[in-house]
């Protein structure tokens, strides 16, 4: 079973990184990570990091080395299709996805999604930003169908969702009609798995035929 890791866990190793960070660099977390730092989550089994373009990337990773990352040999199965910029992993088996700019080769890091998102912590000239329970839930829901592990999330995520801007985003985003039908199917079975209500349920399915 993979390792499980915790917010002090997290905190620390951004510290180690943000001291090797020669230069302002602001990077955004989604998923389990940002819901660990939000208190809504208490383990997480990695990190997903978004970049705005390749300068962050290439200067975040010029930290990673320094801090003992290194990419892992064998790739585990449930990372083989995250199309992620690169992976990276310490002793420990913590383990980093970093992309740039497009997340799973779906959602972009939009302008929108940076203005929601917060400030978590400064780390030397490592700012770090979570992005808002709205794009996370869309995040999550967007995931491959098999991680069923983001279900549970999503319900985590559910309790005062503004809907709206879940239902916005995803338009703005101009996704390929196989991937909104895949964000309905996963929003269907989120609905039918926790009996719970789902307002733009109805609207994006009109909104596709």
């Amino acid at each position: 079973m993979d390792r499980q890791f915790n917010s002090e866990y997290i905190d620390c190793e951004l510290n180690t990184i943000g001291a090797r960070v020669g230069k302002p660099l602001g990077i955004y977390l989604i998923g389990g990570c940002a819901m660990s730092f939000r208190s809504l989550k208490q383990f997480t089994k990695d990190v997903d990091i978004v970049f705005e373009d390749n300068a962050d990337y290439e200067l975040f990773c010029e930290a990673l080395f320094g801090a003992q990352y290194h990419q892992p040999f064998t790739m585990r199965s449930e990372h083989k299709h995250l199309k992620a910029m690169q992976m990276y992993e310490n002793k420990d088996g913590f383990h980093l996805d970093l992309f740039v700019k497009r997340v799973v080769g779906k959602l972009m890091l939009s302008k929108s999604m940076i203005g929601r998102a917060e400030l978590y912590k400064k780390y030397g000239n490592l700012s770090v930003y979570l992005l808002s329970k709205e794009d996370i839930f869309l995040f999550k829901g967007l995931a491959s169908e098999g991680r069923k592990r983001d279900l549970p999330d999503m319900q985590v995520l559910y309790p005062n969702l503004n809907w709206k801007v879940i239902e916005v985003e995803l338009a703005s985003q101009f996704l390929a009609r196989d991937l909104n039908e895949l964000f309905i199917r996963r929003l269907e079975e989120f609905r039918d798995t926790y009996k719970l209500d789902v307002p733009i349920l109805a609207k994006l399915k009109k909104r596709l035929k």
